[in-house]
């Protein structure tokens, strides 16, 4: 790349935005901030019912760099993100969460590791925060993690494997966008971010920082869609057979992470379900039974020898076993972040 194209890249922003409005200045504040100024911004409205399009509006008035697409919710951010993937032509593109924020170089120091290492991907720091850029609580890739080195799409995608020691997000080719499109749970972006990243022939990292709004210490949304992620888990399982299958330590963690996963929202499901319709349970139970039963009980023995006991019976029992473990936990103050 030469300095001209530095200077030049075709690229494109995208913020999938639904009911933001209480943090969207401070999003699309901090990309007007940016030392880079080459860029096009599509905010895509996704069936905002708050006077978020208000804001939208305001700032493509006042920067031409901003464009709006408005279409109807479904339920996935993913959905959202990559809903202009098709009607732009930008080589290159970088997604922003409607109530997060990047620093005001984020672009910049992107888009110059690109150009000194000719990557396909390049990946920033995720630092998770309590309150907007301040109040840091911890980064992917940590502090002693070497930003300098380039890696292949397949060792960086291990770095995803149970458990993130990387972030998912950066600058990345259009086309990985269009080679995954979203799938349809509500957490298929722990499928797609993979795949794109696998799909790289050289990934690159910068310290470009992109702070995300954690919440912190709040409790679990709880939702009849939640009960999706254990059926990403099952697909996320297939992922790494197919694509690590020399990698027992990436199989046994994938295992944990399930078998977990599976635990807490099987005992969530049990606490809550009167919050959902008869219809939701029905389609709940469903997909927490036809996660249970496909469980290898094999792999799930090597991760968690004592929690794998509970797989032992019928899933009636496991159940009852999930609800009281899960219990017994939060009561003497554990806590479990869904992987």
């Amino acid at each position: 790349m030469t300095l001209f194209d530095f200077y030049n890249m075709d690229l494109s922003i995208i913020v999938p935005i639904y009911n933001s409005a209480e943090f969207l200045r401070e999003c699309l504040d901090s990309i007007c901030n940016q030392t880079y100024s080459k860029w096009r911004c599509i905010l895509v409205n996704d069936g905002s019912t708050d006077n978020s399009q208000e804001i939208i509006d305001e700032y493509c008035k006042n920067d031409e760099r901003f464009s709006c697409m408005i279409k109807n919710n479904e339920g996935s951010c993913a959905k959202a993100r990559y809903y202009p993937m098709d009607k732009i032509d930008s080589e290159w593109i970088i997604s922003v969460d409607s109530d997060d924020v990047i620093e005001p170089e984020f672009v910049e120091k992107l888009v110059k590791k690109q150009s000194e290492t000719s990557a396909d991907y390049v990946s920033n720091t995720l630092v998770f925060c309590k309150y907007g850029v301040s109040g840091e609580v911890w980064r992917l890739p940590n502090r002693e993690f070497n930003i300098e080195q380039v890696l292949s799409g397949k060792e960086c995608c291990a770095l995803t494997i149970g458990g993130w020691k990387i972030g998912g997000g950066g600058l990345l080719k259009r086309e990985f966008f269009l080679s995954s499109p979203p799938g349809p749970y509500i957490n298929s972006d722990e499928i797609n971010t993979r795949l794109r990243m696998l799909s790289a022939n050289k990934v690159a990292f910068a310290d470009a920082k992109y702070y995300y709004r954690a919440n912190v210490g709040s409790s679990i949304s709880i939702s009849s869609k939640m009960f999706e992620r254990t059926l990403v888990d099952m697909q996320l399982e297939q992922f790494v057979y197919d694509n690590f299958p020399e990698r027992e330590d990436k199989i046994n963690a994938l295992a944990w992470q399930r078998l977990f996963n599976l635990i807490y929202l099987t005992a969530d499901y049990n606490i809550h379900k009167s919050e959902f319709t008869k219809e939701e349970q029905e389609k709940a139970y469903k997909i927490l039974l036809q996660s249970y039963k496909s469980m290898n009980r094999k792999t799930a023995r090597k991760a968690a020898p004592i929690q794998s006991l509970m797989l032992t019976h019928s899933f009636t029992l496991f159940s009852m076993l999930a609800t009281l473990y899960v219990k017994y936990k939060r009561s003497h103050g554990g806590k479990f972040y869904y992987r």
